[in-house]
């Protein structure tokens, strides 16, 4: 029902004492029902409310009105209770209107505040984080009237038993088709309204972040969020993304502190397929043995060593095998069968473009080598904060006298062993390498505060890893 609904009187209802019925009064009259409907916004629980009464564009409504006249009434119960319509009371009063047109409705205080949530989303212009709130606000409200909504359901049913015509409709669905807001929007902005911290929405606010940022730390323990959260605030980020990568880059700069000094690595110069036999389990098996270009036999070779050496990795540890990029050296390591608890969980590759050997013609120039990365069964996930770090294919020039010391024609660089060590153990870790060669796996477990072990059956190779920084091992 629609009519025309005189404020002095709907004042009226509401007190004991009437205005003056000439309709003088008529704008001091709309001036306390203004009054009521911000004291009202700001009650406790009327959140709908409060967000509308803080966006009032009143010059922009009221030159509409006296325009083109009003075009959706304001709705009030039958008690005289205003639902919705304050932007327009307020909008009537500045153009000296003492009557508008009232749609009057029926329901209960649940039914009324749903209903005026709805309009507040539909016609008002809230930041997303405040329409998150109204959002939850709607759910509560709405799965408090059909309860069986919650699970799309009706009197026990099952997704495959049910009528689907008699089906609660879902909340989100509800709120769509009454809202026009898209069902993901609804659950990703409800979602922001239970996880986001109340202090960190107050900073996405105050640095305008996108709803994709504010997403993001939604999906964060309430303590990253935080973090992440103060880098914005105090002006160190502008991003979620940006903070992230700052913290991510400070973790991996405190990983590389410890000094080799205070755990120096040991060397046994001898054969490290017989030593590694004697060894106790370790954290990562770290190693780079001779290729097939310097065995008679890669196949032989690969089965003497390195079921053994897998056999000394705890189930919590992991393994890197460097070998060359030769089909027939791939398919022999590939081809063996790791111990039980050791799983060959992918080959990684190390590409490099300052070292690259002869120019052949009937092929490409080979400029990357393999490694082969195993994971014991219960090996915790990697420690590896940067995701620039984590791509399979690493690319990183090789030791060349330009880019530190070269000691071996295959020497690996010290941040790709470093890069490997920090992302797969912890300081106190044991990490072995039975072909050490020169040290240069071993030196950077150390240098990241691990135990590094390792064997180098030359003599020349093992004199150098101990000007490096290693010591003899003793018996």
């Amino acid at each position: 029902m629609m009519k025309k609904f005189n404020f002095v009187r709907l004042w009226a209802s509401l007190h004991t004492s009437e205005p003056a019925a000439d309709g003088s009064a008529a704008d001091a009259v709309l001036g306390e029902i203004a009054a009521q409907v911000q004291n009202y916004c700001c009650a406790e629980g009327n959140l709908a409310r409060r967000l509308r009464t803080l966006r009032f564009a009143r010059a922009e409504l009221a030159a509409s009105i006296r325009e083109i006249g009003l075009l959706n009434p304001v709705t009030v119960t039958k008690e005289k209770r205003l639902v919705a319509g304050a932007h327009r009371l307020e909008a009537v009063k500045l153009i000296g209107e003492t009557e508008i047109e009232t749609t009057f409705v029926d329901g209960d205080d649940l039914h009324l505040e749903l209903a005026e949530i709805d309009e507040n989303i539909v016609r008002n212009d809230l930041h997303y984080l405040d329409r998150a709130d109204v959002l939850s606000r709607r759910k509560t409200i709405y799965e408090t009237l059909h309860p069986k909504a919650k699970h799309g359901m009706r009197n026990g049913q099952t997704a495959k038993t049910a009528d689907s015509a008699v089906l609660e409709t879902s909340f989100a669905a509800d709120t769509s088709g009454k809202t026009g807001v898209a069902e993901r929007t609804v659950r990703e902005e409800v979602q922001l309204a239970k996880t986001l911290d109340p202090i960190v929405k107050e900073t996405v606010k105050a640095a305008d972040l996108p709803k994709a940022d504010a997403l993001k730390l939604a999906r964060m323990s309430k303590e990253r969020q935080t973090e992440i959260a103060s880098r914005i605030k105090d002006g160190t980020a502008k991003t979620v993304k940006e903070a992230e990568l700052i913290d991510a880059r400070q973790k991996t700069k405190s990983q590389s502190k410890t000094s080799v000094q205070k755990s120096p690595p040991t060397v046994y110069v001898g054969d490290g397929i017989r030593w590694i036999d004697k060894q106790d389990y370790c954290d990562l098996l770290l190693t780079d043995p001779p290729y097939s270009t310097d065995v008679p036999d890669i196949g032989k070779f690969a089965q003497s060593w390195l079921p053994e050496a897998l056999r000394k990795v705890k189930m919590t540890g992991s393994a890197f095998v460097f070998i060359g990029a030769y089909p027939k050296e791939l398919a022999a390591y590939t081809s063996i069968t790791p111990p039980a608890g050791i799983k060959l969980e992918q080959i990684l590759v190390w590409t490099y473009k300052n070292t690259l050997g002869n120019n052949p013609k009937d092929r490409y120039k080979l400029n990357w080598q393999a490694i082969l990365f195993y994971r014991g069964q219960q090996a915790p996930p990697l420690d590896c904060p940067l995701t620039a770090e984590q791509w399979a294919v690493m690319e990183m020039n090789a030791p060349d006298g330009r880019l530190g010391n070269r000691f071996h024609a295959w020497q690996k660089p010290d941040e790709l062993a470093e890069r490997l060590i920090r992302h797969t153990t912890k300081p106190g870790d044991t990490v072995l390498d039975p072909f050490c060669c020169t040290g240069t796996f071993l030196l950077a477990a150390a240098k990241l505060g691990r135990f590094g072990k390792g064997a180098e059956i030359d003599p020349d190779n093992a004199e150098i890893a101990i000007e490096r920084g290693c010591v003899y091992e003793t018996e």
